[in-house]
C-alpha cells in the first residue's frame, strides 16, 4: 500500500509540471504570434533602420606648385553636408527643414535633386559645402529626427593666391553627365569632383586620388552604433609647374584691367614662365559648387573671363608679321641685308594707295631700319614680290596656323589664310591686293600670342622646343608626327632679324619702351587695326573708342645666347610702341632681377590666403 500511494503522488506532481510546461510554452507562443504577426511590420521597420551605412571619405586632390614649391593650389577640410537618397522618407519636410535653416532656397534644392537623376539610391548627395559652425550646429540639433541628413568632414580645393594664374591652375567642378558618358571618365561616378579646365583637367588623372569609405552600425535616428570597416583616402600625386608666381603676378599687374595677354617661355627648355590672361576669374567660385546665378554672369560677360586669351584667342598680328616676311624674303633670295627701298608715305599698288603708319614716310630704308622703325611700305613690295603663296608657306614653317600641343585643352589654330583656303570659304580668287595688306598683318590672318611667341623662338634660337606647363614628363594633344619641327633656316637670315629687332629697342625704334640698360632686349611692336580706317572715319569719337588698335610686343633677351622669349597683346591698347613694349619690359626686368642678379628668391609675391589650415 505504502507504495501505491507514493506513485499517485508522483504522478500527480508530473501532471502539474506538464500544466506548468504548457502554460509557459502557450505564453510563449502567444508573445511570438503577437511579435511576429500583428506587430511584424513595425519591428521590420525597425530592423531595417538598423543598418549598415557607408560613409564616403573622399581623397584630397595632389597639390600643384609653382617652379619655386610654393603651393598654388591647395586643400582644406570643411563640414559638407550630405542626403542619404535611401533614407529620404519626407522629401517636403526635408526641404522645410533645410530651407529655414540654411542659406538654400526651395527651387535650389529641388534642382539640385533633379541634377542627381543619375545618382544610385545608395550614393550619398552632397546638399551644400563649407557649411559655417551656425549651420552645423543648426543640423545637428535637428538630425535625430532627420537621419536622411549626415555632415561629413570631407576636402575641397583652394586656390591660393585667387585669381593669380587662374587660366593656368584652372578649376574643379562636379562630373556633367555627358563627361560620364566619355572614355576619358569611365572610372568616375556621379557627384565626383574633378578638373574642369587649365591644368586641373589636363592632368585631373595624375591630381585625382583613391576615395576611402567607413561602414558603420547606425540606428533608425542614424546614430553610429559601432564602426564595421575604414579604407582610408590616398591624395592625388602633387604636380610642380614650370610657372614662376612673380613674373606672373608682375604680367597680370601689368595687364591691369586691359584685356589682353602675356606669355613669356625659357627658349631653350620650352617652359612657360608666364602665361596671363586678362580678364581673370576667381577659381574659389568653383571649388563650392558656382551657383547658377554666378556661372550665367561669367558666361554673359562680354570680356569672356573665362577664355585664355594666351591660347583660345586669336588675334591680327600686325606689324610684327613683318618679321615672318623678313625671313621669307631672305630664304627665298629676294632681299638681303642691303636691300632698300624708299618710303614717302606710302605706295600706289593695283590702282590703290597703300600708307605707311608715318605721314611723309620714311625716306630710304634697308631691312634693318624697316623693321627698326616698321616701315609699312618696305613690307608692302616685300609682300608683292613673294606672293600668297609664299608668304602661307614660311607662316606655317614658323608654326602659324596650327596648334602648339600645349598641355592645355581647348587651344586654337589660328589661320594663316592661302588661295585655296578663300576659295572654299567664300568661293572667290585672292586678290593680289589682298596681299599687300596681309604684308602687314592685316586682313584674314590670326594669331595666337602663343603662337607669337615661339615664331619670335624660333628666330631668336633657329629651334622650337615644345612648350610646357609641367616641369619633367608633360602631356600633349598631338601624335609623335604632328609635333612642329622648324626647318633650318640660313643662320645669317635669322643673325639679320635679330640684328633689326635687337635695334627695335636699343636704336630708338619703335620699341623703344622696352628698353633696360643692363639686359639686352630685342623685340618688334605692332598696332593692329581692328576695322579699317574708313570704317573709323565714319565713327563718332566715342565709338571710335570701342575699335582701338591692338597692341602688341614680341621680343626676346639676353641679345646672345637668349633665355626669354615675351609676347605681349593688349586689347585697345593702341600703338604697340605705348600700349605693349612697356609691359614686356617689366616682365623681363623681374626675370632679370631674378635669375640675372638675385637668383630665384629675389621678388615676394604675397598670397590672399596664407593662414588657410593647409593639408
Amino acid at each position: 500500500m505504502p507504495i501505491f500511494q507514493d506513485n499517485r503522488e508522483l504522478l500527480q506532481r508530473l501532471n502539474w509540471l506538464r500544466i506548468f510546461f504548457v502554460v509557459i510554452f502557450t505564453c510563449l507562443f502567444i508573445q511570438l504570434w503577437f511579435l511576429s504577426v500583428l506587430q511584424f511590420e513595425h519591428y521590420e521597420n525597425l530592423a531595417e533602420q538598423n543598418r549598415i551605412r557607408t560613409l564616403p571619405l573622399i581623397a584630397p586632390r595632389g597639390l600643384i606648385y609653382d617652379r619655386e614649391n610654393r603651393v598654388l593650389v591647395d586643400n582644406v577640410y570643411g563640414f559638407n553636408l550630405l542626403l542619404f537618397l535611401d533614407e529620404l522618407r519626407d522629401l517636403d519636410g526635408t526641404i522645410q527643414v533645410l530651407v529655414e535653416g540654411l542659406d538654400l532656397t526651395e527651387e535650389a534644392l529641388r534642382e539640385r535633386l533633379r541634377e542627381a537623376g543619375s545618382y544610385g539610391i545608395y550614393q550619398p548627395l552632397v546638399l551644400k559645402e563649407n557649411l559655417s559652425m551656425a549651420e552645423t550646429a543648426y543640423l545637428l540639433a535637428r538630425q535625430s529626427d532627420h537621419p536622411e541628413l549626415e555632415i561629413l568632414k570631407q576636402p575641397r580645393r583652394i586656390y591660393r593666391y585667387g585669381s593669380l594664374a587662374a587660366h593656368v591652375a584652372g578649376y574643379v567642378g562636379e562630373i556633367s553627365r555627358r563627361q560620364l558618358q566619355e572614355p576619358e571618365f569611365t572610372e568616375y561616378r556621379a557627384g565626383d569632383v574633378v578638373g574642369q579646365f587649365g591644368v586641373e583637367r589636363t592632368y585631373n588623372r595624375r591630381l585625382t586620388g583613391r576615395d576611402g569609405l567607413r561602414r558603420v552600425l547606425v540606428d533608425s535616428r542614424g546614430k553610429i552604433l559601432q564602426d564595421l570597416e575604414q579604407r582610408d583616402p590616398i591624395r592625388g600625386t602633387d604636380l610642380t609647374l614650370t610657372i614662376d608666381l612673380d613674373m606672373q603676378a608682375m604680367a597680370e599687374s601689368q595687364l591691369g584691367d586691359h584685356a589682353g595677354a602675356i606669355v613669356a617661355f625659357h627658349a631653350r627648355t620650352g617652359e612657360i614662365l608666364v602665361m596671363a590672361s586678362r580678364p581673370d576669374f576667381d577659381p574659389n567660385q568653383f571649388a563650392t559648387r558656382i551657383t547658377k546665378v554666378e556661372w550665367e554672369k561669367l558666361l554673359e560677360n562680354p570680356d569672356h573671363p573665362l577664355q585664355n586669351r594666351t591660347i583660345q584667342n586669336s588675334f591680327s598680328p600686325g606689324s610684327t608679321f613683318k618679321m615672318i616676311l623678313a625671313v621669307a624674303g631672305l630664304e627665298r633670295g629676294i632681299i638681303d641685308a642691303e636691300t632698300s627701298v624708299y618710303c614717302d608715305g606710302g605706295i600706289d599698288l593695283y590702282g590703290h594707295r597703300f600708307h605707311c603708319w608715318k605721314e611723309g614716310g620714311h625716306g630710304r630704308v634697308n631691312l634693318r631700319e624697316a623693321i627698326q622703325h616698321s616701315c609699312n611700305t618696305f613690307f608692302y613690295i616685300l609682300g608683292q614680290k613673294l606672293g600668297i603663296q609664299e608668304i602661307a608657306s614660311f607662316s606655317r614653317q614658323l608654326g602659324l596656323g596650327s596648334p602648339l600641343g600645349i598641355d592645355l585643352l581647348g587651344e586654337t589654330s589660328g589661320l594663316v589664310p592661302s588661295e585655296e583656303w578663300k576659295r572654299q570659304v567664300t568661293g572667290e580668287p585672292w586678290y593680289a591686293g589682298e596681299t599687300i595688306s596681309l604684308a602687314i598683318g592685316q586682313g584674314p590672318i590670326l594669331v595666337t600670342p602663343v603662337q607669337m611667341a615661339r615664331a619670335v623662338g624660333i628666330i631668336a634660337t633657329g629651334k622650337s622646343p615644345r612648350l610646357h606647363l609641367l616641369k619633367g614628363e608633360s602631356q600633349t594633344s598631338l601624335a609623335p608626327d604632328q609635333v612642329f619641327q622648324p626647318p633650318l633656316f640660313a643662320p645669317e637670315s635669322l643673325e639679320a632679324i635679330r640684328d633689326a629687332m635687337w635695334s627695335v629697342v636699343n636704336e630708338g625704334g619703335t620699341g623703344a619702351g622696352a628698353r633696360l640698360a643692363n639686359f639686352q632686349i630685342s623685340g618688334k611692336t605692332g598696332t593692329a587695326q581692328t576695322i579699317s580706317l574708313s570704317t573709323r572715319e565714319s565713327l563718332s569719337e566715342s565709338e571710335a573708342e570701342r575699335f582701338e588698335s591692338n597692341a602688341w610686343f614680341v621680343g626676346f633677351a639676353p641679345r646672345d645666347n637668349p633665355e626669354i622669349v615675351v609676347a605681349v597683346i593688349v586689347q585697345r591698347g593702341g600703338s604697340g610702341g605705348s600700349g605693349a613694349a612697356p609691359l614686356a619690359r617689366e616682365v623681363f626686368r623681374v626675370y632679370y632681377e631674378k635669375y640675372k642678379i638675385r637668383g630665384p628668391a629675389g621678388v615676394e609675391v604675397a598670397s590672399q590666403a596664407q593662414q588657410k589650415e593647409r593639408l
